[in-house]
């Protein structure tokens, strides 16, 4: 296997003392070193060993030669020669040899063990596992969607995330959330080669590696920081690892989440088939314990652009899952869909938006809650119920993160009454007559019409409320009657005047 001169003055430092050229090369253009027999010329790919206090070194660069020279008879200058190390007077060109021999031959067994476990058909863990004795620091293999591929910690605690998905626990999740957000973190899916990505005030630095699939970042390869330096130093290292590890994904699959849960498969049948056999779909709830006698809710949770570029709706489904008991989150149409059993949830139906309230808005999401309904012939008009909410939530109250269907139902109503015709066009004519009337007349009819049906026609009550004297009241009361031709007793009649008047009010919103 081939080295670089910037890898092996790194090894030679742990036992050397010695003084390198500013610039050496990151490329791994070396092979096995060998002693410097005057007057032959240097070769590239070579590293040549000397002591001659005599020997000259050459006007012209070789990038791809290593020179080390011993004896102390040499110095580095201001404007160095690239790669070249000088070592101290004591050390002999044949110490020197023996330890690159070392060097080389550890690289060497590993390459080969690694090329042979691809031969078993092996997994990414057991590359992981075999590379150890070259990188002693903590690697990370994940995919996009912060799916944990595969991990090697530097020490004894290893990293337990649930589901093997970043972003499944509070303590992942700040991670995510800090990723989303990062400029620096969203650029590097566009990055070939290894790259240095500095962290963040959540996340701490690492050297690392896309790994393509189908012409595309999929998943990355990340050293973490540890014994060795995250430069350019085992940049190639990581590279070699990554071509490798690249080589094992391509051959073997990686699991996909929904198809480990069977109520993801469930719920996506149901969301996804519009044939979709509902008996059938209730006795295999029913089997995993999802009965037909519960009670259950849907939270329909809409993303943004920042999850669609980061791919975190998996983490936001696993995050959930595991923050509210008895939860199945996944993924539909680019939102997430939740649906909660109430009776096997730990938590009570106020305790749930509650616990959920914090997440969503540091993470930048809206949440639509569907009403509670039982058995399971609602799941898709739970679903769409959800969709409403968060829908009309938004053009009702743009700054809430969180709508309920219940906060929501009469405007929705009143917007399907106005779907086809206007609100004009609908409510009561001669509310309409009345209303032009206090325009041109100032004669407050409209209003007190309002008040009292506001207040339960009790003639008191509006009378305080509109700080007439009942009398007044009663006269306006009687013109209303004449103009309207109404029963203002009349349920029908009621009902219709209070609908009328939220008609209009929402068509006089509309125009401002």
């Amino acid at each position: 296997m081939k080295l670089s001169a910037q890898l092996i003055i790194y090894h030679l430092r742990q036992t050397f003392t010695l003084a390198a050229s500013s610039w050496l090369s990151c490329e791994p253009h070396l092979e096995y070193p060998v002693l410097y027999q005057a007057p032959q010329p240097l070769a590239d790919g070579k590293i040549y060993l000397t002591d001659d206090p005599d020997f000259l070194i050459p006007s012209h660069h070789l990038s791809k030669t290593l020179v080390i020279l011993t004896g102390g008879s040499h110095y580095l200058e201001e404007e160095d020669y690239p790669n070249l190390c000088i070592l101290q007077e004591s050390v002999s060109p044949a110490e020197v040899l023996s330890v690159l021999q070392e060097i080389f031959q550890k690289y060497e067994e590993w390459n080969q063990k690694l090329f042979h476990l691809i031969l078993e058909q092996t997994t990414v863990q057991r590359l992981l596992d075999a590379t150890d004795m070259i990188i002693p620091n903590s690697i990370t293999i994940i995919g996009l969607d912060f799916t944990l591929i595969a991990s090697k910690s530097s020490n004894s605690t290893d990293l337990q995330l649930k589901d093997g998905i970043f972003g499944s626990t509070e303590e992942t999740q700040l991670l995510v959330s800090s990723l989303k957000h990062d400029v620096n973190y969203t650029e590097a899916q566009f990055h070939t080669g290894y790259f240095y990505y500095p962290g963040n005030h959540i996340v701490s630095p690492s050297l690392c590696v896309n790994i393509q699939r189908s012409g595309k970042t999929g998943y990355r390869l990340l050293i973490h920081p540890g014994e060795l330096p995250l430069d350019d130093t085992f940049g190639f290292i990581a590279e070699h690892l990554a071509s490798l590890i690249s080589h094992v994904l391509s051959t073997k699959s990686v699991p996909e989440r929904d198809a480990l849960y069977p109520l993801h498969q469930i719920f996506h049948n149901l969301l996804t088939n519009s044939r979709a056999d509902y008996v059938e779909i209730s006795h295999q709830l029913t089997e995993n314990g999802w009965l037909s006698s519960h009670s259950y809710q849907c939270i329909l949770i809409k993303t943004g652009i920042l999850d669609w570029k980061n791919l975190t709706l998996k983490s936001i489904c696993s995050y959930i899952e595991n923050f509210i008991p008895a939860a199945c989150a996944l993924e539909h149409r680019g939102n997430v869909v939740v649906y909660i059993n109430l009776d096997l949830c730990e938590l009570t139906l106020d305790e749930i938006p509650q616990k959920l309230a914090g997440f969503i808005r540091d993470s930048l999401l809206n949440a639509g809650y569907s009403r509670v309904m039982l058995g399971h012939f609602n799941f898709q008009r739970q679903y769409v119920q959800a969709s409403i909410s968060i829908q009309t939530g938004t053009r009702k109250n743009p700054t809430s993160w969180i709508h309920h269907f219940n906060d929501i139902a009469l405007t929705y109503i009143l917007e399907q009454i106005t779907s086809k015709l206007p609100a004009y066009m609908i409510c009561h004519e001669r509310l309409l007559q009345l209303k032009y009337q206090d325009d041109s007349t100032g004669s407050e009819l409209y209003e007190t019409l309002r008040a009292y049906l506001q207040n339960q026609q009790s003639a008191t009550k509006t009378a305080a409320a509109l700080y007439v004297h009942r009398s007044t009241l009663l006269y306006r009361l009687e013109k209303i009657e004449k103009i309207l031709k109404a029963d203002l007793n009349d349920p029908d009649d009621q009902l219709y005047l209070m609908l009328s008047f939220y008609l209009m009010d929402q068509e006089e919103k509309s125009k401002k």
